[in-house]
């Protein structure tokens, strides 16, 4: 597992990586950031995956219309490990 980018840098990576800033939303002391991976290229997946990893859970949800959105949790307040 990757480390911890922290908040702001999963958030800029995220913009980055899909070109769109994603959607972050605070529950119960967790920070759910979450993003449309429909325009990442498949050279780009890897960074998109890296990014992921650094949070405390992740995953991928796709609707019954075939919308995706990848997303990943980390807790508030934590620090990321040097």
């Amino acid at each position: 597992m990757n480390e911890p980018l922290g908040a702001a840098a999963a958030i800029a990576a995220l913009t980055e990586i899909t070109g769109q800033p994603p959607e972050t939303a605070e529950q119960d002391g967790l920070l759910t950031i979450r993003a449309d991976p429909s325009h990442v290229t498949n050279e780009h997946w890897h960074r998109l995956i890296a990014v992921l990893e650094t949070g405390t859970s992740y995953g991928m949800t796709t609707t019954a219309a075939g919308t995706r959105s990848v997303w990943l949790r980390t807790e508030l307040g934590v620090p990321p490990r040097p």
